[in-house]
């Protein structure tokens, strides 16, 4: 990775830096440019808003921002919503309260790829015992009891255990098992196409491919007609998605749009047992991926970087990620 900048002295290296181009990552993985960025988050309440792999963070109380560290630095960061109110739901004989998270994002680079562990044990002690209530979010919201038992919904990780497969006494894997991690995913699409994805992403964390790369992953939960149903009663109801999406912007040494490249997956939530799946039909790119799930990704990138890494062409995204 680069080396970082601090702001303090920005305006006495501009100079120095014009040769290297127009941007500067400073040590909250946030970038700072010279060109536009008027959809980006208002840092204000929290430097780590600001960090590339952001999505637009939704207005309103009912959105909680957890963030998660680890020995390294941020190990990862959620998205929750409280108190769920889906577009085109029918509330009029519904009482009860959805809550759901919206997608987790977190980085991949050197920095945080080296050291191994093995899977958090499962521990044998009641619903929370592999599945823990997330300590980060207020105890208020904390599940009482765990939705996802006895329905044939799995806890599908959206930060897979295996992406934060390192050392530190564990501590970065063990948070990846919070609730606030997952949404219920069928067996035949969790341990099938989803995990294919999960792979795929895997072997882009290579210094070889990457400097950094920037992930975001979630289900669709903001409209009725993205909810196959819910689960759970209560405190304790979730939706479970329809659709499924990940999001990746990648920034190595290529000199195109500023060194970064990006690619949008989005992918129906229904069984596909197929051993190593063909993942091109689940291709597009994060302009329709935006457009698909109402969430606004890389907003932290300046204006004229992120649209034009946005609106590459299916094939040339393909060519670029190495997918065929």
């Amino acid at each position: 990775m680069k080396h970082f900048v601090r702001l303090s002295i920005l305006f006495a290296c501009v100079v120095a830096l014009s040769s290297c181009g127009n941007d500067v990552e400073f040590n909250d993985g946030s970038e700072e440019t010279s060109s536009a960025n008027v959809n980006r988050n208002n840092t204000a309440k929290n430097v780590v808003y600001g960090r590339l792999e952001f999505p637009r963070l939704k207005d309103g109380s009912n959105n909680i921002v957890i963030v998660h560290n680890a020995s390294f630095g941020v190990n990862y960061c959620v998205e929750w919503d409280s108190n769920l109110r889906p577009e085109g739901w029918d509330w009029s004989n519904d009482g009860g309260t959805l809550r759901s998270q919206r997608w987790s994002c977190w980085q991949w680079h050197a920095g945080n790829s080296s050291s191994n562990t093995t899977r958090k044990p499962y521990n044998q002690g009641g619903d929370f015992s592999e599945y823990p209530n997330d300590p980060n979010l207020p105890s208020q919201y904390h599940f009482t009891a765990d939705p996802y038992w006895n329905t044939g919904y799995q806890h599908g990780h959206i930060m897979a255990s295996a992406d934060r497969g390192y050392g530190y006494n564990q501590q970065a894997n063990i948070q990846t098992f919070y609730m606030t991690n997952m949404q219920p995913q069928v067996n035949g699409f969790n341990a099938y196409v989803w995990a294919s994805m999960e792979a795929k992403a895997r072997s882009w964390n290579s210094n070889n491919f990457r400097d950094t790369l920037y992930v975001v992953k979630g289900g669709t939960i903001d409209k009725k007609d993205h909810i196959i149903r819910t689960l759970g009663s209560g405190r304790n109801r979730i939706p479970v998605p329809k659709y499924f999406f990940m999001a990746f912007l990648c920034k190595n040494k290529d000199t195109a749009n500023g060194g970064y490249k990006a690619l949008g997956f989005w992918i129906q939530h229904q069984s596909n047992t197929t051993t190593n799946p063909d993942l091109t039909p689940y291709v597009v790119n994060i302009r329709e991926l935006e457009r698909l799930t109402g969430i606004d990704f890389f907003c932290n990138l300046p204006d004229n970087i992120e649209n034009a890494v946005e609106t590459l062409s299916r094939d040339n995204i393909i060519r670029a990620w190495n997918l065929k």
